[in-house]
């Protein structure tokens, strides 16, 4: 039977592994690029040399992927950069690392990294508050999550996916609290990632609150305000002229398909680049499909303190990654933050927590960890969307459980 206390066994077990695995990459580094071929702190490279092209004054080619690679190319010499990491989020997030780029990149990454991880603490706090049930368990869900693969992913690789967990977890606070408003802005901080605000924002349409869009929109309109008047006029239009060519460069050499965790994936790997558009079209469908059904679960009056709102914003937080483009394994970690969530729930109707329950989570655990390489090595086959699919089943069997004992 899988328990905490076992749980907590193979957490440390994989977090040994992968640092031991790390730091034989890092050992075995040349320059910047480390045994394995990979630039240590890609993520965070990308992003310091987009705010190293503004800096120069040159924001109006900040899109223009031949100067990205000579930026990289410089900065990892005389080490010869693996391949292109391409800038191809909104142009405020270069905005964001203008102080990272007078920083080293090593230096730059180790601070990075606790920068992260003092996000994914302060998540966990604010959920320990808002969920006391599970908050019992704080130092054990820091362990779980610490071993949870899309978790290391983002501190490996210097990604700011983590970044998204406390602006989730202080937005279901404001929710929680009928702080509109606060919420709304806090969404609008997403936006540097914006993928995982499509689902939110169309949720909230739906239920008409208006406060909460009108604070996405005044935080969308300060970064739109400051892409152009320091990056470019043109800036904001640049980025979103780049979804066509994004499509395209999915399976170029180098991008990391194999990562692609939304619903997307279950029809855009198996098809392959053969059929593109055929995976895409696929793909948008299904991801219609699971707004359809998320409107369906946050249907009817809105009450945020009611004890089913837990469930309606871990349903949220498993569909946004899954209906978001481009998103890739270390956007998962928003599903910690419904994790926790589903085990409150779980808590308040009984002393433990079902067996089922922990079941999916362990499935998706390890789906998360042995998902990409066998992508890579046997065959496309992406468990991950899969396993997330399953989790988002069992929110929603939980909550229709709820709805029926109500």
């Amino acid at each position: 039977m899988l328990t905490l206390r076992r749980a907590r066994a193979h957490a440390v077990v994989v977090i040994l592994i992968f640092a031991a695995v790390y730091a034989v990459g890092v050992l075995g580094r040349g320059g910047l690029v480390d045994g394995f071929g990979h630039v240590i702190g890609g993520d965070l490279l990308t992003p310091r040399m987009a705010a190293k092209i503004v800096l120069d004054g040159r924001g109006a080619e900040l899109y223009d992927f031949s100067l990205q690679t000579a930026y990289e190319q410089a900065a990892v010499e005389p080490e010869r950069l693996p391949g292109l990491n391409p800038f191809i989020w909104p142009p405020f997030v270069a905005l964001f690392y203008a102080p990272w780029a007078f920083v080293p990149q090593g230096p730059a990454f180790i601070l990075w990294t606790a920068c992260s991880l003092a996000c994914l603490v302060v998540a966990l706090f604010v959920m320990a508050r808002v969920a006391p049930l599970s908050g019992r368990h704080w130092p054990s869900t820091v362990l779980l999550s610490l071993s949870f693969y899309p978790v290391l992913e983002g501190l490996m690789a210097g990604s700011n996916s983590l970044c998204s967990l406390p602006i989730f977890a202080l937005m279901y606070r404001a929710l929680r609290a009928g702080n509109d408003t606060a919420a709304g802005a806090l969404l609008g901080l997403q936006l540097y990632r914006p993928q995982l605000a499509v689902a939110p924002l169309i949720v909230f349409a739906a239920k008409r609150r208006w406060r909460i869009l009108a604070g996405t929109a005044g935080a969308g309109a300060v970064w739109v305000l400051l892409s152009t008047l320091c990056i470019g006029r043109w800036a904001i239009l640049d980025w979103l002229a780049l979804g066509p060519a994004l499509n395209r460069m999915i399976f170029e050499p180098g991008m990391p398909y194999a990562l692609l965790s939304s619903v997307s994936a279950l029809f855009l790997l198996p098809l392959g680049p053969q059929h593109l558009g055929a995976g895409m079209a696929a793909g948008a469908l299904a991801s219609v499909g699971l707004l359809a059904v998320l409107l369906t679960l946050w249907a009817g009056p809105w009450d945020a303190r009611a004890d089913g709102f837990a469930l309606r914003f871990a349903a949220l937080l498993v569909a946004s990654p899954l209906v978001g483009q481009y998103l890739l394994l270390h956007d998962l970690a928003i599903l910690i933050l419904a994790a926790v969530l589903l085990v409150e729930c779980s808590l308040r109707e009984g002393a433990s927590v079902p067996a089922r329950v922990r079941v999916v989570l362990a499935v998706l655990w390890l789906a998360c960890l042995v998902g990409p390489p066998i992508i890579t090595r046997l065959v496309r086959l992406p468990l991950v969307p899969l396993a997330v699919l399953l989790l988002g089943w069992v929110v929603l069997d939980t909550w229709r459980a709820a709805q029926t004992r109500a």
